[in-house]
């Protein structure tokens, strides 16, 4: 039995050492999400959807704003609305000993339109249990509360993941937040990706129930809380006009409530999308990367106008 033991113990360490091994291996390539809690606490920070993690480029509005702290901390429609939840992470991750911080808060209908369950028609809190929910070590590498408790691939897709980077249909995180996404850019595969966004996002239009008042107030409330570190600017990034339709039919007075939000709190409201003719998307919806460089430089001078004024 005592030698049963020994090897049974010896194996469970030969296991344990192999998957910390595996463990540090983790990095950008992992998936689009693992490296953002890695990094150490920041400075400045943008925020919101995958919209905003792919667009917006924190080494170009560094080289603009003449900064070097700018990270990008910004996730999905589902896993990173405006809420308590979303909060608790930011203020996590924020080096709250700054005083002249940059917060770039980036807004659209589909992260403050009601969600309902289906058949309690009761509102949900879409972000409850998911990853953001059950990270709280966010600046950890490697970070083994998300590998064991929100990895959602194999183990062994970490290692083949580091040799597939660059490869087409790939993610990868930058140090800086950025999501780089290397996908098709030939004009068929781009129209197919359009098409069924669009049809995606108007079969989504069933599920939202009109401006939710949770979310509106948590973006106020993160507006307030990050006010005493620096500077926050909300912006709404471009995208194609189909979806700038549906998102219209979602949300017909989003713009008014944004404007009157950043009123309150005497913030810019920066809207982009009546430009979306000036920049090229992968799918209707993400900018593309040499557009994101584009819109980034815009988005960048447009801030530097503000940082500037007295």
């Amino acid at each position: 039995m005592y030698k049963f033991i020994i090897k049974v113990l010896g194996f469970g360490a030969l296991v344990g050492i192999s998957m910390l091994a595996v463990f540090s291996m983790a990095d950008g390539t992992t998936d689009a999400l693992y490296h953002k809690f890695t990094t150490p606490r920041q400075q400045a920070l943008i925020l919101g959807t995958s919209r905003a993690a792919q667009g917006i480029q924190p080494r170009i509005l560094d080289s603009i704003l003449d900064r070097f702290d700018v990270y990008n901390y910004a996730f999905t429609i589902p896993s990173s609305p405006y809420g308590e939840i979303y909060l608790q992470s930011i203020k996590r991750k924020l080096d709250t000993t700054t005083v002249d911080g940059l917060f770039v808060l980036e807004v659209n209908p589909w992260t403050f339109s009601e969600v309902r369950h289906p058949k309690t028609h009761e509102p949900l809190i879409t972000e409850t249990n998911n990853f953001i929910h059950n990270t709280t070590h966010v600046t950890q590498d490697p970070n083994l509360q998300y590998l064991i408790r929100s990895y959602k691939e194999k183990y062994i897709n970490i290692l083949k993941n580091k040799n597939r980077k660059g490869a087409y249909q790939t993610f990868f995180v930058e140090d800086d937040g950025w999501l780089r996404v290397t996908i098709e850019s030939d004009m068929i595969s781009t129209e197919l990706r359009t098409k069924n966004k669009l049809e995606t996002y108007r079969d989504r239009l069933e599920k939202y129930q009109g401006p939710s008042e949770y979310r509106l107030l948590w973006l106020e409330n993160t507006i307030a809380y990050l006010q005493d570190f620096g500077k926050v600017y909300i912006v709404r990034l471009p995208v194609i006009e189909g979806m700038l339709a549906i998102e219209n039919e979602l949300y017909p007075d989003f713009n008014q409530d944004m404007e009157r939000i950043a009123l309150s709190y005497n913030i810019p409201y920066l809207d982009f999308t009546t430009l979306h003719e000036k920049y090229k998307y992968t799918d209707g919806n993400h900018l593309d990367i040499t557009s994101g460089s584009a819109f980034t430089r815009d988005l960048g001078i447009q801030l530097n106008l503000y940082e500037e004024a007295p």
